[in-house]
């Protein structure tokens, strides 16, 4: 069960202060990450960037091609630079946090995806990871607890249960988030 990731439609909260000029990148951008063509995208973005950095917009798309290019350090690197020239944006944290899951880091994802609830409360999307986050760290303490002890059928049951709603312990990268 794969953490969410705000994906393509980059319908931000507070990112629609682009330029028209701007927005015509970040659609172009958005137009060749839709058609596969993702070096080329990223290409195009990291351009753009250098001419107005301090579009929300365009550094998000850009963000999300490292992402699903899974290039997870450069991802979280412009996810974090985000998260700190825009605070009060809750995807950033989102994003984070899918990376950390990623990489099974299950308590740094949870921290992000608190910050990200801190700066819009009513964020479903980060909502609902947060609570695939906290199944995953019950499980990996269950498991922890039946390793080292001999454990009933009732752990036994929710063992079961969390592995079959989780599907796996590791991330997997999917495409765009649902829309909340």
């Amino acid at each position: 069960m794969p953490l969410k990731h705000f994906g393509a439609a980059l319908l931000m909260t507070g990112l629609l202060l682009a330029t028209a000029v701007r927005a015509d990148e970040t659609t172009e951008v958005q137009r060749l990450m839709a058609q596969g063509l993702l070096p080329a995208a990223l290409q195009r973005a990291q351009a753009a960037i250098k001419i107005t950095p301090n579009d929300a917009r365009l550094r998000f798309a850009h963000a999300l091609l490292l992402f699903d290019m899974q290039r997870d350090a450069d991802a979280m690197q412009a996810f974090f630079a985000m998260s700190q020239d825009f605070p009060q944006l809750p995807e950033p944290h989102n994003n984070m946090a899918a990376l950390h899951a990623r990489a099974g880091q299950w308590e740094l994802a949870r921290v992000a995806l608190e910050t990200a609830l801190r700066n819009d409360s009513r964020y479903g999307l980060a909502r609902e990871n947060l609570g695939d986050v906290h199944l995953q760290l019950a499980l990996q303490a269950w498991r922890q607890t039946a390793a080292q002890f001999v454990v009933g059928p009732e752990l036994q049951r929710k063992i079961r249960l969390a592995a079959q709603l989780t599907g796996s312990t590791l991330f997997e990268a999917k495409g765009p988030a649902k829309d909340q």
